[in-house]
């Protein structure tokens, strides 16, 4: 995966827009898409006395990604595959240990609900993203100890903008945590992303870039949130499905044999 040229990415597009159209996103400049399936909380269910003979169903709380066409596989688009999961509490980890289907997506982001949650996921939780909900303001307040463990540990925070084009609610709040992330972390490691239903409310390239400044990143910020950062991102969760020793070699050129003179 880390040889491929990602260029510049969306790594947030709903599993409800129509796959079969994904390649129209080529024309606004992207060459990289990741489609999203979102799992809100769910409780732990009440454990059941297991009767004799009985075989225990195991219920997998991250339901399977969405099936993409072999022929979609084959444009000169880049397709992954995300989940992003809602949690209040530590004991997530112990779902996604038993979880076979987690293992099949690209990425992984969380939706911390609590401040004991954006803990956990800032100093260990192994995912990729840490995102949140932009139609509910923050309950708890983000600290710069905390953004930059996150940090140093190689996670991204998330901002979205078609939230924010169709809610005025949602448009604040994106803008400040956008501010936030400034103040605690100076902006470093943010992945914009489009975070769309729907097709339309995708924006191009250069509208995205020009974004950045709305929140809060200057030029070069903004262009590496949808491509530098974005292709970090994406080489360090293949590190993480990997294990901890991903190494990628590539053949360095040839030196002509040199003869030398006595």
């Amino acid at each position: 995966m880390a040889h491929k040229n990602w260029g510049f990415c969306d790594l947030s597009v709903s599993r409800d827009c129509d796959i079969t159209k994904i390649y129209c996103l080529q024309k606004l400049g992207l060459n990289t898409v990741a489609i999203n399936t979102h799992v809100e909380e769910i409780g732990d269910e009440p454990k059941k006395k297991k009767r004799k003979g009985e075989t225990k169903e195991k219920k997998d709380f991250v339901p399977d990604p969405v099936d993409i066409p072999k022929d979609l596989n084959k444009g000169e688009i880049n397709i992954l595959q995300r989940v992003t999961i809602d949690f209040s509490e530590s004991s997530i980890s112990h779902k996604f240990n038993h979880s076979e289907n987690i293992r099949k997506y690209d990425i992984i982001a969380v939706v911390p609900k609590t401040l004991q949650a954006f803990q956990y996921a800032c100093s260990s939780l192994d995912v990729d993203i840490i995102t949140f909900d932009p139609q509910i303001r923050l309950s708890y307040k983000v600290s710069r100890k905390l953004y930059n463990q996150a940090v140093e540990r190689g996670l991204f925070f998330e901002l979205m903008y078609s939230p924010a084009i169709k809610d005025s609610t949602a448009r604040k709040n994106i803008i400040s945590m956008a501010h936030t992330y400034f103040a605690v972390g100076k902006s470093n490691n943010i992945v914009i992303t489009s975070g769309a239903d729907n097709y339309n409310l995708i924006r191009g390239v250069h509208d995205v870039i020009n974004l950045g400044f709305i929140l809060g990143m200057n030029s070069n910020q903004s262009l590496d949130s949808i491509r530098n950062n974005a292709r970090r991102l994406i080489i360090k969760a293949e590190g993480r499905k990997s294990g901890k020793h991903y190494m990628l070699v590539t053949p360095g050129k040839k030196e002509k044999n040199k003869t030398v003179k006595e």
